[in-house]
């Protein structure tokens, strides 16, 4: 058994690095992600990494069903 790179769960977060602008961030449950916008995806360690260098990552709550 592995140990996760990161303990944030699946979902949409804003992603908050430095002086830009949010960005949306997607975490797969694999612990990957993808930039919103792009086609660039961030390998699962290197989330781990934004993590302790102090990015923020705000949860975005999903819509309520109707």
């Amino acid at each position: 058994m592995t140990t996760p790179a990161h303990d944030l769960k699946p979902g949409y977060y804003w992603y908050y690095i430095e002086s830009d602008p949010p960005s949306i961030i997607h975490i797969r449950e694999t612990g990957e992600a993808s930039l919103m916008g792009s086609d660039y995806d961030v390998p699962a360690e290197d989330v781990a990494s934004m993590i302790q260098r102090g990015e923020q990552f705000i949860w975005i709550e999903p819509p309520l069903g109707r």
